[in-house]
């Protein structure tokens, strides 16, 4: 009878686990993009302040989500490194909330109406 000793565990064939790629060009792109996202903030509340003085301003709503979307973007760059390394199959779908989020903003505040 023949004793075989144990062998080291044979190679799989499977790439190196790689779960923080997505978070990694998704957080790199969204704080690239925060701060003229924040500015742009900051220019369409100025832009609309004529308006509030003779009553109600109806860019107030757009002002509202462009101020959500960039604290949902903040938040979503935090919440997305933990769901990607939890959730293997929606790892690339988490990591574009954060420039999504931010992209709501600009389409909020670029959608303000002339003399609004």
């Amino acid at each position: 009878m023949s004793e075989s000793l144990p062998t080291a565990a044979a190679p799989t064939g499977t790439a190196p686990d790689r779960w923080w790629r997505a978070p990694s060009i998704s957080t790199a792109l969204t704080l690239a993009l925060l701060p003229p996202a924040v500015m742009l903030r900051g220019l369409g509340e100025m832009a609309t302040d004529p308006c509030t003085s003779t009553g109600p301003c109806p860019a107030v709503p757009h002002l509202a989500v462009a101020s959500a979307a960039v604290v949902a973007a903040v938040i979503a760059v935090v919440l997305q490194w933990p769901a990607a390394r939890l959730f293997r199959p929606a790892r690339v779908a988490v990591s574009l909330v954060p420039p999504a989020a931010l992209a709501v903003e600009f389409f909020a505040l670029l959608s303000i109406g002339p003399g609004a």
